[in-house]
C-alpha cells in the first residue's frame, strides 16, 4: 500500500500485516535491535522505505539514528558500467534515472510524520560517505542499483558494521541490475559471510550478517 508516497503495510499503524518488502526491513530491524550502531540506507530516492523505517524505529522507542544517503539527482555516468553489463530490459539504466526526487521532498515527508531520528546526506557516495567515517552501523539497506554505488558502499559500510549487524541488498540477483550482483560477489569473495535469502510472500531479497 502507498500512503503519502511511502510503502507501508495496509492500516494506519505500522504493524506487520501485509507489504512483504517493508516487513522484511522491519524483521531485520528487529533482529538487529540489540546490535550496536545506527541505521543507514544507500539510495533513498523518494523515501518510500526510509520514512517507514524511521517511523517504525520511533514507534518502538529505538535510540538508533537513521542516515539516508542519496545524490537526489539520479545516476551519474557511473551507470555506464551497468549499461555495458546489460541484463533484463530496464527503463532506468541510464544517466539521470531516479532524479524525480529532492532532499526537500523527503525532508517534508519526515516532518509530516513527526519523526526526528533521521539525517539525510545529499551527494554522491564517493563524496559523502567519508563524512560519517566515525559511525558504527547495525543495519544497512543497499538500494542503490548500480555496480559502482554498491562497490563504494560495501567498501565503506562493511568494516563499520558491528558483529551481528546486517547488510541487506535490494538488487542482488535482480536480472535488471547485474552490476549489483557483480559488486557483492566480488566484495564477498574473500570474506567469511555469504548472501542469505529472505522471503516474504512473493518477494525475495538477500543479506549478510556480519561475523
Amino acid at each position: 500500500m502507498l500512503l503519502y508516497d511511502i510503502k507501508i503495510p495496509a492500516a494506519e499503524a505500522l504493524v506487520k500485516l501485509v507489504g512483504a518488502n517493508i516487513n522484511m526491513l522491519f524483521d531485520l530491524l528487529d533482529k538487529t535491535q540489540s546490535v550496536p550502531g545506527d541505521i543507514a540506507e544507500c539510495g533513498v530516492y523518494r523515501g518510500r522505505t526510509l520514512v517507514p523505517m524511521a517511523i517504525y524505529l520511533t514507534q518502538n522507542r529505538s535510540p538508533k539514528h537513521v542516515l539516508g544517503f542519496d545524490s537526489f539527482e539520479g545516476f551519474d555516468e557511473s551507470v555506464d558500467v551497468d549499461v555495458r553489463l546489460g541484463g533484463a530490459k530496464s527503463k532506468d539504466r541510464h544517466v539521470a534515472a531516479f532524479n524525480e526526487t529532492s532532499l526537500e521532498l523527503v525532508q517534508a515527508k519526515l516532518a509530516r510524520f513527526g519523526v526526528s531520528n533521521t539525517t539525510l546526506v545529499k551527494g554522491f557516495f564517493r563524496d559523502t560517505l567519508h563524512s560519517r567515517a566515525d559511525r558504527r552501523f547495525s543495519f544497512v539497506h543497499f538500494d542503490c542499483d548500480i555496480y559502482q554505488s554498491y562497490k563504494e558502499c560495501l567498501e565503506f559500510f562493511y568494516p563499520r558494521t558491528s558483529r551481528g549487524g546486517i547488510l541487506l541488498f535490494d538488487e542482488y540477483k535482480d536480472p535488471h541490475w547485474l552490476g549489483a550482483t557483480k559488486a557483492v560477489d566480488e566484495f564477498l569473495a574473500d570474506k567469511p559471510e555469504k548472501p542469505v535469502l529472505i522471503t516474504r510472500q512473493h518477494r525475495q531479497k538477500y543479506y549478510v550478517e556480519k561475523l
